[in-house]
């Protein structure tokens, strides 16, 4: 079986910037989101997001972002660029413990849906439970021999992604050189060096906010991003900050809030099982942690 014909048997539905500076942005941050709205506004309720699964990349099944509540936006302009949030998202995670357990627990809540559910053991087999799953809202144990963890488009084992480089420029180079031998290809003929860079952005996207990565590779990650050409400040949102990320199939958007280095909504994301996923209109909620419990079928 290929990774689309698993896909629907699944679901068939600039330089650094000085230490005082990086001090002074984090302080910013931390004091704006600990300071209470003074004009609060009302969010305009999601439109059912359609997911659209790039078959030319493999099978889109999981995420793995951690959601949180947030506090409301407001209409002060924005403090910080899209660099300063990613910095201090990148401290603050470097500096938060991972949890442990048996399983990567994973859920996907999309407005108007079923939530969706997946558990990852370290030696790669997984379980799925939702209504519009293969088993149709029972756990499902995924048959045949153990799949390896997807970081966008490069595949690794848990021994390997918890060996990634530590430093960002390392991590990014470790990631950018493995693409062209990923066998993945946006379009037709040679891979492209945009596509190549996109294809890293969607590694990237993976360690910060699904892949069961250490704390010190995903502050890596979230520095290695901060560091990259085309990502765009949005402003202030509900629960944290819009960015406009550059992907190898065109631009995503996501919420980061650097108090918590947690990715609050998203719209596209790279599944631990292969591939793109992105919403068309609207945002998905995700959410992961270690668990030792799978539930009842």
């Amino acid at each position: 079986m290929d990774d689309i014909e698993m896909l629907h048997a699944v679901r068939p539905q600039p330089d650094a910037p000085s230490p005082a500076a990086h001090t002074a942005a984090r302080a910013a941050l931390l004091e704006r989101a600990g300071s209470p709205s003074p004009t609060a506004r009302r969010r305009t309720p999601w439109r059912r997001a359609r997911w659209i699964l790039i078959p030319a990349v493999t099978a889109a099944i999981a995420a793995a972002l951690v959601i949180v509540p947030g506090r409301v936006g407001d209409s002060r302009p924005p403090v910080m660029s899209s660099r300063d949030v990613l910095l201090v998202a990148a401290d603050t995670a470097e500096h938060t413990s991972e949890g442990a357990g048996t399983y990567w627990h994973i859920t996907i809540t999309e407005e108007g849906s079923a939530t969706e559910e997946y558990w990852y053991r370290r030696d790669g087999r997984f379980w799925i439970k939702g209504k519009r799953l293969k088993g149709g809202g029972k756990l499902f144990e995924w048959p045949g021999r153990p799949q390896p963890f997807a970081v966008g488009p490069l595949r690794m084992t848990f021994e390997e992604l918890r060996s990634l480089p530590t430093n960002e420029n390392a991590l990014y180079t470790r990631l950018w050189s493995a693409v062209p031998g990923s066998g993945v290809r946006p379009g037709e003929g040679p891979i492209t060096a945009a596509e190549q860079d996109g294809l890293a952005m969607q590694a990237l996207l993976s360690l910060i906010s699904e892949a069961p990565v250490s704390p010190q590779v995903r502050a890596a990650a979230y520095r290695a991003l901060a560091s990259r050409p085309g990502v765009v400040d949005l402003g202030e949102t509900d629960g944290g900050r819009r960015l406009q990320i550059p992907v190898a199939f065109g631009k995503g958007t996501m919420v980061v809030d650097p108090v918590t280095a947690r990715i609050r909504e998203t719209s596209v994301w790279a599944p631990l099982i292969g591939g793109t996923a992105h919403t068309q209109d609207g945002m998905v909620k995700i959410n992961a942690d270690w668990t030792d419990q799978l539930p009842p079928g």
